[in-house]
């Protein structure tokens, strides 16, 4: 029977090192590194050589090896409460594009706004040797920060700008931004108000917001009805949508309705929509976070924007600047501005007989 001499390919073709892929691009090795490594620092046209070599050879960096080498894995944690409000989904992407642009890789995982949940993720991380860590508020189960300071390895929190647990915070004054929102509502002579808030699940950042509001209106005299805080425990519409007949019940003459989210307050403006209230005109209606569909509801949603962006650029630059053995900030505050839209009037005067 004739055999077909021809040499089959090996299964485990010697692995392409850095070297090769520097002596393809025609640099020193040093420069290979850092076009794969820190890219954001290398010339635009040797970078592009330099991964097109790496694309070519079929290299990829050996990992593990250089965490033996040099104790560290490149690797930094996050933990957000959830991947469905666009505000973590946009803060998460901002993150993992400027962790790369520094040459760590982004472990992301999600807690659901449940702390043991939480501090299960978070030590599952802590075991995978990530350098740093990014955490979302202040209010963490009790074993959290002993654990990661166990591991001596830096962490900042976020969407909160100070925290009581002596926690790198970087974020806003959330209880100043819903404080001054709602004071303008009041400006605009509304009296009558409820809320919505995301409060049913521990949550701080939106439990700052919700006291905010309430130190608003008590400054200002006003008096809310029983039953005029509707709290859910995650912020989608349909929260909102539900949230919206029964305050409606409690109190007819609402006409300014609070939310702690966007999706909160776009499910109120739908469902004001099908009752057939009118949004100023009947009824001023405002969220929080200015997540992309705020701007596209009719009307525009009034709200408050939070820079997700910025908030996860700085915890990478933080965290990064930590690893290498520099201090960082413990309280930085970005702004949280009022985006005036449609969806907020002057109240309407109340019509009198005769």
């Amino acid at each position: 029977m004739a055999t077909d001499s021809k040499k089959l390919p090996s299964s485990n073709p010697s692995r392409a090192k850095l070297e090769d892929v520097a002596r393809v691009a025609k640099v020193s090795l040093a420069t290979a590194s850092r076009a794969l490594n820190q890219p954001n620092i290398v010339r635009p046209l040797v970078r592009e050589r330099v991964r097109k070599a790496a694309e070519k050879l079929s290299y990829a960096p050996d990992r593990m090896a250089k965490a033996l080498s040099s104790g560290k894995s490149h690797t930094i944690g996050a933990v957000v409460p959830t991947l469905g409000n666009a505000i973590f989904a946009d803060g998460v992407e901002a993150l993992q594009e400027r962790l790369g642009e520094r040459g760590y890789i982004l472990l992301l995982s999600n807690s659901q706004y449940d702390k043991e949940k939480e501090l299960r993720q978070i030590r599952a991380l802590l075991e995978h040797g990530v350098d740093g860590l990014v955490l979302v508020g202040d209010n963490f189960a009790p074993e959290v920060i002993p654990l990661i300071q166990q591991h001596r390895i830096p962490f900042v929190t976020t969407y909160v700008c100070t925290s009581k647990n002596g926690v790198p915070a970087i974020g806003i004054d959330n209880f100043q931004a819903t404080y001054k929102m709602t004071r303008y509502l009041m400006e605009l002579g509304h009296r009558e108000f409820a809320i919505v808030a995301n409060t049913a699940l521990p949550n701080d950042r939106s439990q700052a917001r919700l006291e905010g509001m309430l130190a608003a209106l008590a400054e200002g005299g006003v008096q809310l009805m029983r039953n005029s805080i509707v709290e859910t425990d995650q912020p989608s519409i349909v929260n909102g949508r539900r949230a919206f007949a029964s305050l409606l019940a409690v109190n007819p003459r609402i006409t300014a309705i609070l939310c702690t989210t966007d999706a909160l307050a776009v499910g109120v403006l739908a469902e004001a929509h099908r009752s057939g209230i009118a949004v100023p005109g009947d009824m001023s209606i405002v969220g929080f976070d200015n997540v992309e569909i705020a701007a596209e509801v009719d009307p525009p949603l009034t709200t408050v924007n939070v820079p997700a962006a910025e908030i996860s650029r700085l915890a990478a630059d933080y965290l990064i600047s930590a690893i290498e053995g520099n201090p960082i900030p413990m309280t930085t505050k970005l702004a949280a501005t009022l985006i005036i839209r449609d969806s907020s009037g002057y109240m309407r005067p109340i019509a009198q007989d005769g």
